[in-house]
């Protein structure tokens, strides 16, 4: 479908990752007159996702980008800028999570260079997006995260408190604080997910990289924040949902967890409910209609 805005797809050579790293970067209508510019950064894994109508079966008509198209054409969204970043593997096999990686993969997957990427995102495409984009510097920054994508979120609210305005996370894959499934005991490192799964093998080591996973618990971060961290925290806004069934040992018990932890911390939350929707599931059709309902009620003040 044809957009009224434009779809780029473009290369930033990163010195943090020794490559040039694909993005997508969604420009609305009459980019130009839009003073200022909010910017939203959406998060999965590879930059195609947000974009590709044959992601999984569950799209039938338009991906994401598309309604957001349509949403911002009919007025009930005001015009936005959306960056898709690249953060794993071209194959998208190998996931980086937005950290720096320390564990190892085989030299056949690219697109991952030395695996530096909270450097890359950090240090060199925000100011990238900056400079690019300077009607955005202004404006309000929002995210939003899928799956492993909102942990990323997860990561990088804790980690950049306050940065930006507004924190969405849909059937987040979110850590426990020091790894600590609560469903499955008292012990420490017993998160089946992040302290075993051979999927997180490249990023967070083989065995496990102790300091790193100390560095990159964004929940334990915000669990033990202190007055100064919480005071930025609370400038930003966390949009926190849920598929809803998932056989009790999935993301939302997990988003139910961070929802709570949020809110002793009197963070601010958006949904009254963690589960979206009663029929919702772990896929982009769900995912996209989340992105639409955060939208509306996140920028209803910016129209």
């Amino acid at each position: 479908r044809t957009l009224n805005g434009r779809l780029v797809h473009k290369r930033l050579h990163s010195h943090a990752l020794g490559i040039a790293k694909p993005f997508f970067v969604y420009e609305p209508p009459d980019l130009t007159h839009h003073k200022p510019l909010p910017v939203l950064y959406l998060f999965r894994g590879h930059e195609r996702e947000w974009v590709n109508l044959r992601e999984d079966r569950s799209r039938r008509k338009s991906t994401a980008i598309e309604d957001l198209d349509r949403m911002i054409v009919s007025g009930l969204i005001p015009p936005l800028l959306v960056v898709m970043p690249g953060l794993n593997s071209s194959n998208n096999w190998i996931p980086s999570l937005g950290i720096d990686m320390v564990g190892r993969w085989q030299s056949k997957f690219r697109g991952l260079g030395s695996g530096q990427f909270w450097t890359y995102f950090t240090e060199e495409l925000l100011p990238a997006i900056d400079r690019r984009y300077p009607a955005t510097t202004a404006g309000p920054k929002l995210m939003a995260g899928f799956s492993l994508g909102g942990y990323t979120v997860s990561l990088l609210a804790a980690k950049l408190p306050g940065f930006f305005s507004h924190a969405a996370i849909y059937d987040g894959t979110l850590m426990w604080p020091e790894h600590r499934d609560p469903r499955f005991g008292r012990q420490k490192n017993n998160d089946r997910i992040w302290c075993r799964s051979p999927l997180f093998d490249a990023a967070l080591g083989k065995p496990r990289n102790r300091k790193a996973m100390r560095t990159w618990n964004s929940t334990s971060m915000i669990l033990h924040a202190d007055a100064a961290m919480l005071h930025k925290l609370q400038k930003t806004k966390f949009w926190v949902a849920s598929a809803a069934r998932d056989g009790g040992f999935g993301n939302r018990d997990r988003a139910q967890a961070f929802v709570k932890m949020l809110k002793r911390h009197s963070i601010r939350t958006g949904f009254r409910n963690i589960i979206f929707d009663p029929a919702a599931e772990h896929t982009w059709h769900w995912t996209d209609r989340f992105l639409a309902t955060f939208l509306l009620k996140a920028t209803a003040h910016l129209k």
